[in-house]
């Protein structure tokens, strides 16, 4: 990034409508996300969770040796939030509080992961489909 002046302060996201979340990786390889991209529309195998307490209890459960691996999974889904259009509540029209351009990588074996920062989607508030199962017009975050 260019920056006329190195001493002034920059903002590259939103201070407003700051979250928190953390991510299980319930698939069998590292899954990387953009800088711009809709949280609730990434990869089906990234479960997001609102507190560490739970995402814990689902890594738990999927290190549940009394279970098959296809248990596991739909038993740690049941514990995720809700990917259902819920405005103000994170992943629904969030993205992740990174610089534009960066990404984040998560692997299965760091699961949950760290904190993890996202943001509201701003500009008009409106997301392609950006998956083969979503519809290829625009969904308005609101």
């Amino acid at each position: 990034m260019w920056v006329k002046d190195p001493d002034a302060m920059h903002v590259l996201n939103s201070q407003g409508g700051r979250a928190t979340v953390y991510v299980v990786n319930v698939g069998d390889r590292d899954i990387q996300v953009g800088s711009h991209f809709h949280l609730a529309d990434v990869n089906r195998d990234l479960l997001f969770f609102t507190d560490l307490d739970t995402a814990t209890e689902a890594e738990a459960v999927l290190t549940d040796s009394r279970r098959v691996r296809s248990e596991q999974i739909a038993a740690a889904r049941n514990l995720a939030y809700d990917w259902s259009k819920t405005p103000g509540k994170a992943p629904w029209g969030y993205r992740l509080d990174i610089a534009p351009g960066d990404s984040v990588r998560f692997s299965p074996e760091n699961a949950p992961s760290e904190a993890i920062a996202v943001v509201p989607i701003g500009g008009r508030r409106r997301v392609p489909g950006l998956r083969k199962d979503k519809p290829d017009d625009d969904v308005a975050l609101d």
